[in-house]
């Protein structure tokens, strides 16, 4: 199964933070919710939506908890993870999936054409092809069982 298939299903809401915004600032836009749903990582792009890197409520609180008064004002490029591993569209969901849970991450950006076009979370992603394989069973035994089978 593809990942575009998810991203269909479960939209693209992603929160984005400018590497040059500061942490007081992106803890800030942490705080609000986007269609009634709190984050707790956001996708650092530039201006044109290439990925640079992650952030997430932890790092904020990391960055808090090393810098006190001072990480308000640090940069989010300063805290921000750059190691960021990404998928496309056109990736199998399954193997994402196996490359999240063999690095021991969360969410994966979805990059198309070298700019972001969604976010995978892991929960998201489990809970998709769990629906899927039961809907599949039923539908299979469905067939199976139908009741005006003539053999």
């Amino acid at each position: 199964m593809k990942v575009s298939k998810l991203l269909k299903l479960h939209g693209m809401l992603v929160l984005t933070l400018h590497p040059e915004m500061t942490l007081a600032q992106a803890a800030r836009r942490f705080a609000q919710t986007v269609g009634g749903r709190k984050f707790s990582l956001a996708v650092v792009c530039d201006g044109e939506e290439h990925v640079l890197g992650v952030i997430s409520l932890g790092d904020l609180s990391h960055a808090l908890g090393q810098h006190e008064d001072k990480a308000a004002g640090m940069l989010v490029r300063d805290a921000m993870s750059r190691d960021v591993i990404s998928c496309s569209p056109d990736d199998d969901l399954e193997s994402v999936l196996q490359t999240m849970a063999d690095r021991g991450i969360r969410h994966t950006p979805v990059v198309e054409g070298g700019k972001l076009s969604g976010l995978i979370a892991r929960r998201d992603a489990l809970e998709f092809l769990y629906s899927q394989t039961a809907l599949d069973a039923e539908n299979l035994t469905e067939w199976l069982f139908r009741s005006d089978a003539r053999y």
